[in-house]
Parts: structure tokens; sequence; C-alpha cells
């Protein structure tokens, strides 16, 4: 098999020979089984790269109205209170503590859930995985190939349903029974689903 076409195998991402006409064939050092026409060696190099479709990110002011009200109610509370500290005589000067106190509480809600909260957790859709990033200063992955998927979930409640969020998980052939990708208040989560059920070739994105 000198000639042979080679592919990388999608489990242990290393290359070995395939046999001409087969469609499918184990991989030699993990046993994955691989689609023989995945990602030839011999293809053209921009057909065979990972390209990145989607990255998707929580939505913390649907997914939390309550909270996110109630810290923009403290901030300009707060500030208000300081001001009329500052600016009326009938305030006591004590109160513009309070004030201060309920602005640095209520801007670091904001903070959290404005840019701190939102940079969090990601997930990242390519044309050949789905990665679920997590952490600033301490980060960890979780990732499921395409080809390993087993079944994707999509749970809503109804307050979800009307501002077109939801849980999505994802289980892997590998996995033991419980979800290898879960995130939480996701924007458009059958949008997504369509999305990787496309690149799995059950279907198209659109449908």
């Amino acid at each position: 098999m000198t000639n042979a076409s080679k592919i990388v195998c999608d489990q242990c991402e290393r290359t070995f020979p395939i046999e001409p006409g087969v469609a499918k064939m184990p991989c030699p050092y993990c046993g994955d089984i691989n689609r023989t026409g995945a990602a030839p060696l011999n293809a053209d190099p921009a057909s065979a790269s990972e390209r990145i479709l989607r990255v998707a990110r929580p939505a913390l002011v649907r997914g939390h109205p309550l909270a996110s009200l109630l810290s923009i109610g403290v901030t300009l509370g707060s500030g208000i209170l300081m001001l009329l500290t500052l600016t009326s005589t009938s305030v006591p000067d004590w109160t513009w503590w309070i004030g201060l106190i309920g602005l640095a509480v209520g801007g670091g809600w904001l903070l959290w859930i404005f840019v701190l909260g939102h940079r969090w957790d990601r997930l990242r859709i390519t044309s050949r995985r789905t990665i679920d990033e997590r952490g600033i200063v301490m980060r960890s992955t979780s990732e499921v190939l395409h080809t390993h998927v087993r079944n994707i979930r999509i749970t809503q409640s109804f307050w979800q349903r009307i501002v077109r969020i939801g849980d999505l998980e994802i289980d892997s052939a590998a996995g033991d029974g419980k979800a290898d990708i879960k995130i939480i208040n996701v924007p458009d989560p059958d949008g997504i689903k369509r999305l990787i059920d496309a690149e799995r070739g059950l279907g198209t994105e659109g449908e």
C-alpha cells in the first residue's frame, strides 16, 4: 500500500493509510472508526482546515432579568443618595457612606453581569467539533467531535422560550451518561443544534 492515501484519525489525530474504495476504517493506533473521506492529506488544504463557525456565550441579562434590574436599581439609587447628601442640607452626611457602599456593590454587580460574567463561559462550534471553554484565570475546556455526538438536548423554561434562550447539553458516544458539554441560558439553542447537526450530516443549518 505504498501509493495509498492517508487520513488523520479523529480521535488520536495520527495519520494512517487507507485502502481505496473502503468507506470506513479503524485507526490502527486507537481503534476509532474513521470515514475515509473525512480528512485526506492529499486534499485541498483549505477544505481540510478547521473553521470556527459560531461562538456563543450565555445571555446573562436575559437569563437573570431580576438580578440585572436589581443591580441597576441599586447602582442608580446609591448614586442619587450620594448626590442628595452633597447638595441637600436635609439629608444627613452619614448617608453618603451608605450610598458609597451601595454604589460599589451595585457597580460591581453590573460589572460582573455585563462584562466579567459574559466572558466566563463560551461555546465554540467549528467545522469539526464543539468546544466549551470556562474560566478567566483558571481555565477548563471540554470538547466533543461532531462525529462522536450521540445526543443534543435543549431545555427551555417558559421565560427562556419568550426571550429565545435555553440550556444546551451534548452527549458523546463515549460518555458515561452525563452531558459532556452543558451551557445554560445560551441564545438561539435551536440554531446551534441545527448547525451541529448540519456538520454531522443530519440536514442543513436552515432546516
